[in-house]
């Protein structure tokens, strides 16, 4: 009786190089502060006749792939979508982790919290923003040509709060602001004295502010949580979304053309993905965009 061959074994495939992001470029810059990453995606086109849109994206380390995928995605149908190419310029820490706690505590603060104690030290926010304005700047204008009119500063949760306050105390520093889910609790009074003493700009900036609904509450899912009690209350005094619409309201009542949005069933983790599609489409759309109810 003959017995069946055996079946046959597929050779493992040798390990290749993990994936990378095409079309991008890595630079390091030194600063009292510590080290940083810039990381480059610009256009794989010709640049428009007066250079391309710089988007400059805090926090790169957890959103550059995500960020730079939907503005050439955008990009692809511009007319349709409302997104031309853009160079998006991502400033990131040495290392993997997507946030560095310390490092952003620094950098995006003026000082302290004004009503909270955090263990990291604060108020490097002057010291990041002559980063971004000199070396950071001066690299991506020697890379490709730039639109020095269309100069865009984006951030998420901490670095939102410090994309608010350079609006707020630098509104020359960039023409237009996104600010998603903005840590305004951190220093709310700052924010708001800034804006009523700051010398507006020439041109009217373009500012959008998003938030996800349930940055106030908790979710469905985390109700029965151990910590759903101590989590609400935390939520609930830091009021993301309140304090969102009402800075989106004061901003709206300087000359800036304001966009705020609330995002459904989206959380603070999550709403970065769905918020900036709509944020680079108001901030770089040729007729900018109408306000949302409640702005």
């Amino acid at each position: 009786m003959s017995t069946a061959a055996p079946p046959c074994v597929a050779e493992v495939p040798p390990v290749i190089p993990p994936v990378f992001l095409a079309g991008t470029e890595a630079h390091g810059l030194h600063a009292a502060a510590g080290e940083y990453r810039l990381w480059l995606a610009i256009p794989q086109v010709p640049p428009p006749p007066g250079g391309f849109p710089v988007l400059t994206l805090l926090d790169a380390n957890a959103s550059f792939a995500t960020v730079t995928e939907i503005a050439r995605q955008g990009a692809v149908r511009a007319g349709a979508t409302g997104i031309g190419a853009t160079v998006v310029a991502g400033i990131a820490y040495p290392g993997e982790a997507p946030y560095h706690r310390a490092r952003r505590g620094l950098d995006y603060t003026p000082g302290p919290p004004a009503e909270e104690t955090v263990a990291h030290a604060s108020g490097g926010r002057d010291a990041f923003l002559a980063l971004l304005r000199g070396p950071v700047a001066e690299l991506v204008a020697a890379r490709c040509p730039v639109d020095t009119t269309r100069q865009v500063l984006a951030g998420h949760s901490l670095a939102g709060f410090f994309t608010l306050d350079v609006l707020a105390h630098d509104p020359d520093a960039f023409t237009d602001y996104i600010a998603i889910s903005p840590s305004i609790w951190w220093d709310q009074p700052r924010l708001l004295a800034g804006l009523r003493q700051a010398r507006q700009p020439a041109r009217a900036p373009r500012v959008a502010i998003g938030v996800g609904e349930w940055e106030q509450g908790l979710t469905p899912w985390e109700a029965g949580a151990p910590e759903a009690a101590r989590t609400a209350e935390r939520r609930g005094r830091r009021a993301m979304v309140d304090n969102a619409r009402a800075m989106a309201e004061r901003i709206a009542s300087t000359n800036a053309e304001v966009s705020f949005r609330v995002y459904p069933e989206e959380n603070h983790g999550s709403v970065l993905p769905v918020a900036i599609s709509r944020a680079l489409r108001f901030v770089l759309g040729q007729g900018g965009g109408a306000s949302a109810p409640g702005v």
